[in-house]
């Protein structure tokens, strides 16, 4: 079984001597997520460099501090941490020789190109089973659920249903707002009151 730890390298932000304000807070809260390790696990793992992803298939289980989800494929895509450098244009001779010399080092790097990313958003799907997911303040079940690192909120859709605090809700998509702690139902919304234990999905 793979098992990756994906590791997202944590924002600096400068402190001031003002009160804190919305925007700062939402920075804050951003760079607490972006030191948080993510770990998956699946028995098949599928790396195409070119499109900055991985994909991971069969029982596959991502582990993000609190978020826990449940798929059957699983889709991480990258981005790239550094921009690119532009060289000064070669030609002739020495610009091949610095193509090969370019390739040969990508060939024989034991670092994954991976390791110089990171993630930039999570799609999960279900099929033939529904996508399972734990949270902190509750848990959901959807067909396809896409978690965004910026803004650390997940999209559910595909006859999403959600519990949270003894409330269930349902509707054509689901946004949660991890770090605020809200959701937002739309399409046709429907809320039940279940009591003080919520329903397993």
């Amino acid at each position: 079984m793979w098992i990756w730890l994906l590791l997202l390298s944590a924002l600096c932000i400068g402190s001031t001597s003002a009160a804190p304000s919305t925007e700062s807070v939402k920075q804050t809260r951003s760079a607490e997520a972006s030191s948080v390790s993510t770990t998956i696990t699946s028995k098949k793992m599928t790396v195409r460099n070119q499109d900055s992803q991985a994909i991971f298939e069969d029982t596959v289980v991502l582990t993000r501090g609190p978020l826990i989800v449940h798929s059957d494929k699983m889709v991480v895509l990258f981005t790239s941490r550094n921009r690119e450098i532009s060289l000064p244009s070669e030609t002739g001779a020495n610009h091949q020789e610095s193509v090969r010399n370019s390739s040969a080092r990508k060939e024989h790097s034991p670092v994954s190109p991976m390791s110089n990313r990171s993630i930039q958003r999570i799609e999960a799907t279900g099929d033939p089973h529904r996508v399972k997911i734990e949270y902190e303040n509750g848990n959901a079940t959807c067909h396809k659920a896409v978690y965004f690192v910026d803004g650390e909120k997940i999209v559910l859709t595909g006859d999403p249903v959600a519990w949270e605090r003894g409330t269930r809700v349902s509707g054509k998509q689901i946004t949660i707002f991890m770090a605020e702690e809200r959701s937002v139902v739309e399409g046709g919304s429907h809320v039940r009151i279940e009591g003080e234990e919520p329903s397993q999905p």
